[in-house]
């Protein structure tokens, strides 16, 4: 897998060492130990209870966004969720999404196209939920033109997803007439046919009203949730942020995650979460106090539940790397 994509993988490290460059270049040395040294530890106690909370929000979720293609209990898909987002953090190019499809797929018997279509979805609300909270915030204060615009850009982006996925969904058997007719091998057509067979299967989701709604409200819910914990951090580094000032830096963090880097998005983290604080007023330097705590903390609540639940669904380490090299 590694020598396949090794050339994206050196790309992806590459641009988290040039994130890591311009955060350092900025940042004073001497004041990162003062403001490190200063910091109330044991505050960040019920912000690590509260990012723990976020995954149970995440598997809340996905329980209601799987409902369309398959009834489980409220927190059965949590492992798998959980495992998911962990891939992501240890396996290069985001395949951590594809290996949760496949294992949440296989586990409860689902095909894993469809989980897949899900998955989709999910980061769609995520999109959704970034876009909205982003207007609402900017109508109260006043943020860079370049912000601004990457909003608009990011929302356009979103409404073609979006506009794609329903087209596929309403016109299945046109899409799949029209692939019929294009000049490519039969192995090819025949694996994309099947494809989107199972993956419009998935998407049956937008036909329920009901689940779209309470799929947005628990959106909501998390990415509050996330904005809470920022703003515990950065109490417990002397910063004063509102909640808003936690979802816009949230928001900002949220989308810099698209950006191909490293595993663990060592880097762009750094650096947009500085950015977004910075745009806040906060000082650089504390801000990278602030962002490397809270990264070391998420790192460290995935690694730990990743752990325990591989060992709950007795999946090993090789195992995902096998998931990785046959999640195509």
């Amino acid at each position: 897998m590694f020598r396949k994509y090794f050339l994206k993988i050196l790309v992806g490290i590459c641009v988290s060492i040039v994130f890591i460059w311009l955060t350092l270049h900025q940042i004073d040395i001497k004041k990162l130990f003062e403001f490190t040294a200063c910091v109330k530890y044991f505050v960040l106690i019920p912000g690590v209870l509260v990012y723990v909370f976020t995954y149970i929000l995440r598997s809340v979720r996905y329980y209601y966004i799987l409902l369309s293609i398959k009834k489980t209990k409220v927190l059965d898909n949590f492992p798998y969720t959980v495992v998911g987002f962990f891939a992501n953090n240890i396996i290069p190019l985001r395949l951590g999404d594809l290996i949760r499809a496949k294992i949440t797929g296989e586990y409860l018997c689902v095909s894993r196209s469809s989980v897949f279509a899900t998955i989709v979805i999910e980061r769609l609300f995520d999109i959704i939920t970034f876009v909205l909270f982003f207007f609402l915030i900017v109508r109260g204060a006043s943020f860079p033109e370049f912000i601004k615009k990457y909003f608009y850009i990011l929302t356009f982006v979103f409404f073609i997803c979006l506009s794609i996925l329903y087209i596929i969904l309403t016109h299945k058997d046109k899409t799949l007439k029209i692939l019929s007719k294009m000049p490519i091998p039969l192995t090819i057509k025949s694996f994309i046919t099947a494809f989107l067979n199972r993956f419009t299967f998935g998407l049956i989701v937008f036909k329920k009203p009901s689940i779209l709604v309470k799929s947005f409200i628990f959106s909501g819910i998390l990415w509050i949730t996330e904005a809470l914990f920022i703003v515990i951090v950065a109490y417990a580094c002397g910063i004063h942020i509102s909640i808003f000032g936690g979802i816009f830096t949230v928001i900002i963090i949220g989308t810099g995650s698209i950006i191909p880097t490293a595993p663990g998005y060592f880097g762009a983290f750094e650096f947009m979460g500085v950015l977004a604080l910075s745009i806040l007023y906060v000082d650089k330097d504390l801000a990278f106090v602030c962002m490397t705590i809270c990264h070391f903390l998420q790192l460290a609540v995935i690694f730990i539940l990743g752990g325990l639940c591989i060992l709950k669904t007795k999946i090993t380490f090789s195992d995902l790397f096998k998931f990785a090299k046959n999640s195509k």
